[in-house]
């Protein structure tokens, strides 16, 4: 008897939770020199309570983050139309969370999307020391490109996109499987701790994860999707 309450009261929290979630977006954000399909794994995991997920592709060498950030205002703006008044979540990996952070602050930014849930995958919130490094090797400069990749490789910190505001809430997950001689203290291999730190409030935890392979961490999206379930 007691066997078959428990499971009772675990459909109806799973079915309660799709039923809460089933009207609002998650857009996840690949990073730099990647594709959308890198993001697949922590799609299917939102799907799976409730929410609506776009996989939002875009060129990451094509243009600067800023002008990233304005192509994903307008898709913002169309979502906001359709579900008006629902928030609008943000999962993403490395300079997605970048790209977010900007669209944010750009004039435009429908106000759905800055009363939603931020998970920030490894972002390089105050620049990467290691792609510092890389920028003086000729064949990794000229591979990154003059837009994005340059603000990324020469850019010590990236305030200037402003700020998430108190209307959000945002969590920040960042790896610890890295070993780099270039980097002090725990990192990814590509970002350390301390390097994805925000200004502003928010949760921070860790995964054993490196930079390359963190989306796809079962533990990085069970933390992100519980983070954007519950208040």
């Amino acid at each position: 008897m007691k066997k078959s309450i428990y499971i009772a009261l675990l459909f109806a929290t799973i079915f309660s939770f799709a039923s809460i979630n089933a009207s609002e977006t998650v857009y996840l954000l690949h990073g730099f020199m990647r594709s959308a399909s890198s993001m697949n794994k922590a799609s299917k995991a939102l799907n799976k309570v409730g929410f609506k997920t776009i996989l939002w592709d875009y060129p990451s060498r094509k243009k600067n983050i800023e002008e990233h950030a304005q192509d994903l205002v307008k898709e913002l703006r169309k979502t906001a139309r359709t579900q008006p008044g629902q928030p609008i979540h943000f999962f993403t990996h490395s300079m997605g969370g970048l790209v977010v952070r900007s669209a944010i602050n750009h004039p435009k930014c429908p106000q759905e999307a800055r009363i939603g849930k931020a998970v920030l995958l490894a972002p390089p919130n105050k620049g990467s020391r290691y792609a510092h490094f890389l920028n003086y090797i000729k064949p990794v400069k000229k591979l990154v490109g003059k837009k994005s990749g340059k603000e990324l490789f020469k850019t010590s910190d990236f305030d200037h996109l402003g700020n998430f505001p108190s209307t959000m809430q945002i969590m920040v997950i960042s790896g610890t499987f890295g070993w780099n001689p270039v980097l002090k203290g725990k990192n990814d291999g590509k970002v350390t701790y301390k390097e994805s730190q925000l200004d502003t409030p928010y949760e921070h935890k860790k995964v054993f994860a490196g930079h390359s392979w963190i989306m796809k961490s079962k533990k990085a999206i069970e933390k992100g999707v519980d983070f954007i379930i519950y208040d």
